[in-house]
């Protein structure tokens, strides 16, 4: 998957490759390609360590755009032409930044087909905000059909957003060279959030690019694939779900603005989290085992704590 993914890059004609190996991959060398970096990590640090050591190191390659992706990341033939295309249409500013579009994301999805941003939202407790309910009811309901994998990219005018994740990112030379970092405490999840984020405070602002594509060759935990739901599914590992339910209550810690909604979605949360567990959980022992994982991520998260999993 990873070696497809360097291929592509390969044969795209980008000028340098940085790959970082993260404790799970056995070093892979692009033949001829002779601007290739490999950085062999012997420990998995997460995405955050990871790109972390990956922007470091594309800092010292004399660039005037970077494009980040997660090694399951694979763009389309004409994703970087559309994206550079797209980026001197709003101005050619460097410090616009734009996202390609990844149809596998479901939140891209919902911005690409409905203009609706559903992360970032204030007083979202975890995963959980009652202004995005008309949304993933109508998922649920089947009223909306979720963006596929397999979708085309759509012909619509870039949407601003106010953050993004590492995948498909296009960064100019000067804003990947603020004094930002992703942050290791993160581990893996909203690290990315975080990132992108903080880049905004020094002027960086972002548009989702929904013209440049992006597949992913591998769907994320949270993308629902049968009755079973992959928070009660023993597919999922507890790993996943503990980081990703601890970074989105320290994500969102800071951006409670009125205590009664942040409470209201807190009931909305827990009682979607017995709903699943009632009616779409693979067995009783999983059933038990994750909502003690829950309990422990939220414990932790809502306090601001890094607790190790």
């Amino acid at each position: 998957m990873f070696a497809q993914v360097l291929e592509r890059l390969a044969t795209l004609g980008v000028g340098s490759i940085v790959a970082v190996f993260n404790g799970n991959y056995r070093p892979y060398t692009l033949a001829g390609h002779t601007r290739f970096v490999s950085i062999d990590n012997p420990d998995n640090l997460g995405s955050a360590g990871g790109f972390r050591l990956g922007i470091e190191a594309a800092r010292q390659i004399d660039a005037d755009y970077y494009l980040l992706l997660d090694d399951d990341n694979l763009p389309e033939l004409d994703c970087l032409n559309k994206l550079f295309a797209v980026h001197a249409e709003l101005g050619g500013n460097p410090m616009q930044a734009l996202l390609a579009y990844r149809p596998g994301q479901p939140w891209q999805g919902a911005v690409a087909q409905r203009g609706v941003v559903t992360v970032g939202r204030p007083n979202t407790y975890g995963w959980f905000n009652l202004l995005n309910l008309t949304f993933r009811l109508g998922l649920l309901l089947g009223i909306s059909k979720p963006a596929r994998n397999t979708e085309t990219s759509f012909p619509n005018a870039p949407v601003r957003i106010d953050r993004a994740p590492y995948g498909g990112l296009l960064l100019s030379r000067q804003a990947l060279l603020l004094p930002e970092l992703p942050d290791p405490r993160f581990f893996c999840y909203y690290d990315d959030l975080d990132f992108s984020e903080r880049l905004a405070r020094h002027g960086v602002t972002y548009h989702l690019c929904t013209e440049a594509l992006i597949r992913d060759l591998e769907l994320s935990w949270y993308v629902h694939k049968g009755r079973v739901h992959p928070l009660f599914s023993p597919v999922t590992s507890d790993q996943q779900i503990f980081f990703d339910l601890r970074n989105a209550f320290i994500f969102y810690r800071t951006r409670m603005r009125s205590r009664t909604i942040y409470l209201l979605n807190g009931i909305g949360f827990w009682a979607g989290i017995l709903s699943l567990a009632l009616f779409r959980s693979a067995d009783p022992g999983t059933t038990r085992r994750r909502l003690a994982t829950i309990r422990r991520a939220v414990h932790h998260g809502s306090r601001g704590e890094f607790a190790s999993y």
